[in-house]
């Protein structure tokens, strides 16, 4: 089964996405090793909701993030041309793995977190 995607805009979210979330768990890994934690910590907190958010406008309705329905409009997420009928697919593709593990992280690091509701929430129950 191939797990990045199969049609081309499949591909393309695949490798938007995967920079995305590696940045994310990058900058994470950077703050946790690091002597200063304590006080870098707030800035790291204060710039998290706003990803958080992207990542969920990217997936939307959809049950994986190459998902369901890609497209539903002239332009997507992140300026990525999408068609106005796209295929439809409801399989799992390698970034849902990396995004379930980063968003995980992200839930016990900040429980609390209101962005990690609605449709982040569902994605990871649907694990």
């Amino acid at each position: 089964h191939p797990t990045g995607g199969e049609t081309q805009e499949e591909i393309l979210r695949v490798d938007l996405l995967e920079n995305q979330l590696m940045d994310l768990r990058m900058n994470f890994a950077r703050l946790c090793y690091n002597p200063d934690f304590e006080k870098l910590k707030p800035a790291y907190l204060e710039q998290l909701p706003g990803k958080l958010r992207e990542l969920s406008r990217f997936l939307g309705s959809r049950p994986w993030f190459a998902g369901e329905k890609v497209g539903g409009g002239c332009w997507g997420f992140w300026g990525v041309p999408v068609a106005a009928d796209p295929p439809v697919s409801s399989q799992l593709t390698f970034v849902d793995f990396l995004a379930y593990d980063v968003l995980d992280v992200q839930r016990m690091f900040v429980p609390e977190c209101p962005e990690l509701q609605g449709n982040l929430r569902q994605f990871l129950q649907r694990f």
